[in-house]
């Protein structure tokens, strides 16, 4: 005899499923993991003629650049705000 869960149940595990995280121990800090990617995109880039893909992963370079740059301006401790013109 065969024993089929009923609906509710299977249903209550179907969420369950999706609740969980994948959880993954990154080994590179967020910073080292973006500067990583921008030197991968400018390597890309060069090896690419003149163009849209091109110039689409010098802007993805760009952009991961910055975005450690803010990283490591909020992960700095003694950081203070930035600076207003008067």
């Amino acid at each position: 005899m065969c024993v089929i869960p009923n609906r509710v149940e299977a249903r209550m595990e179907i969420e369950a499923q999706k609740k969980r995280r994948r959880r993954v121990k990154q080994t590179m800090s967020l910073g080292e993991r973006l500067l990583q990617t921008a030197r991968e995109a400018r390597e890309t880039a060069k090896r690419l003629p003149p163009g849209m893909e091109q110039a689409r992963q010098l802007r993805r370079a760009r952009e991961a650049e910055a975005i450690a740059e803010l990283d490591r301006f909020l992960t700095n401790p003694g950081r203070s705000g930035p600076l207003r013109p008067r």
